[in-house]
């Protein structure tokens, strides 16, 4: 899925959620070595995707309802949604920084910037998800998320794609909830317009080859 964050109007102010990192969450992460070699940007995402998936209600009650309660304009039915949802779903499994997947997201984030920001699955010369998912090695059972905006918080970024407004299916939160991924890899970049660009791949085990 692929979405931009036009559409909804933050207030400008940094978002801190009053919640201690979890020491079990980073010790997974640190195990990791192409999580140790990725900058802040992109730690921080692989991070709270994991705390979100990981410990879906304490995510929903101490970064969710917080940031529901700072930012009025993204309360509604699709946060009401996703709250509810969150309430009552048990650990998804933790996923793994993976190479291939990181390659994967990297190489089409690139191929965004370089192909002025039109935001798509598919890349510039025609090659379909499916298409560029084969060609680094992963057979099957993979998604992608794209996301868009002015605020390159990676929390923030996070909590718009589960959010997601404006889009019924609700795909990008139906990726991140999904428990058949255990993998992930980004991409991250800027935009023409100095806005913020992510690269979200997931996949499942068997698909590595």
């Amino acid at each position: 899925m692929s979405q931009t964050h036009g559409s909804v109007t933050l207030i400008s102010k940094p978002f801190k959620p009053n919640i201690a990192e979890s020491i079990e969450l980073l010790t997974l992460l640190e195990q990791n070595t192409l999580y140790l070699s990725s900058d802040i940007s992109t730690q921080s995402f692989i991070y709270w995707t994991n705390f979100s998936r990981l410990y879906p209600k304490k995510f929903r009650d101490s970064v969710l309802i917080p940031f529901i309660n700072e930012q009025p304009a993204v309360n509604g039915s699709y946060s009401n949604s996703l709250l509810d949802e969150l309430a009552w779903l048990d650990s998804l499994p933790f996923l793994i920084p993976n190479q291939l997947l990181t390659n994967a997201a990297s190489k089409h984030a690139v191929d965004i910037i370089k192909n002025g920001g039109r935001i798509s699955h598919q890349s510039a010369n025609g090659t379909s998800f499916s298409d560029r998912i084969k060609l680094e090695g992963i057979k099957f059972c993979a998604a992608e998320n794209i996301c868009t905006g002015a605020n390159n918080d990676a929390l923030v970024a996070l909590i718009l794609l589960y959010l997601d407004i404006g889009l019924p299916n609700l795909g990008h939160r139906k990726n991140l909830l999904n428990a058949n991924y255990t993998q992930m890899g980004l991409g991250l970049g800027i935009l023409p317009n100095k806005h913020y660009l992510i690269v979200q791949d997931f996949g499942c085990t068997p698909s590595m080859k």
